[in-house]
């Protein structure tokens, strides 16, 4: 299985010697769930070409900081290639900033989000068909999807993101929050910017989020992985 692994924003240069850069952290995160799979990256955000659609089995596209309402000229690139992608049915899997454009590309009103940040370790309620945690996630977003796209279902959120995980008629799903993060990352952000990109109360209610949190993002990965098995 050949999945390409879009990358669309830039770990922090002070995180990078640490943690890595957003691609390598979405293949350690899914490929011990999918070992059958081979990965390559295209940075999308570092100017790079987009493969022909039929390149790959299939695709991923990770975090950024940017938001989708800059349509900056890779951001319209990756809207055209979202569209092509659903038109060969070849599946797609979104987090945080991918499942905005997803979103956005199909449809849907992404935007800043009045009520703030969203950052450390929080709970979402599932569909009862398509559960993929009973425990909590890795958050750190501001932005935020605010309606449905076309041909898709709501398949988790909670009242701050209710729009948090969508899985579409066709082969794309896509989650709000980071399960390829790890909590010492998620710590190492909130410490970063906290009081300066970041509030200082919400950096310091994240971090004692992160404190007593239960993550599970090998569960994710378990359900990712089946998604691309059931679409390849």
């Amino acid at each position: 299985m050949r999945l390409c692994i879009f990358e669309t924003g830039l770990t922090p240069e002070p995180c990078r010697d640490r943690f890595g850069m957003y691609p390598e952290m979405v293949e350690a995160w899914l490929g011990p769930g999918l070992p059958e799979a081979r990965f390559s990256y295209v940075s999308v955000v570092g100017g790079e070409d987009l493969p022909d659609v039929q390149a790959f089995d299939g695709y991923l596209i990770t975090g950024s900081r940017h938001g989708v309402y800059e349509n900056l000229p890779w951001m319209r690139k990756l809207r055209a290639f979202l569209l092509s992608a659903r038109e060969s049915r070849v599946p797609v899997f979104g987090i945080c900033f991918g499942h905005q454009i997803m979103a956005a590309a199909y449809g849907a009103d992404v935007r800043k989000s009045a009520k703030g940040w969203a950052i450390g370790a929080q709970s979402y309620d599932y569909d009862a068909d398509y559960r993929l945690t009973g425990n909590a996630s890795l958050f750190f977003h501001q932005d935020q999807v605010e309606t449905v796209p076309e041909d898709a279902r709501v398949i988790g959120g909670n009242a701050f993101c209710p729009i948090g995980a969508l899985a579409y008629d066709f082969p794309a799903l896509s989650v709000q929050y980071h399960p390829e993060f790890g909590k010492d990352y998620v710590a190492e952000l909130a410490t970063l910017y906290g009081g300066d990109r970041i509030p200082r109360e919400a950096a310091d209610a994240a971090l004692e989020s992160l404190a007593t949190a239960e993550v599970d993002n090998a569960a994710v990965a378990r359900k990712v992985a089946q998604f691309f098995r059931d679409n390849v």
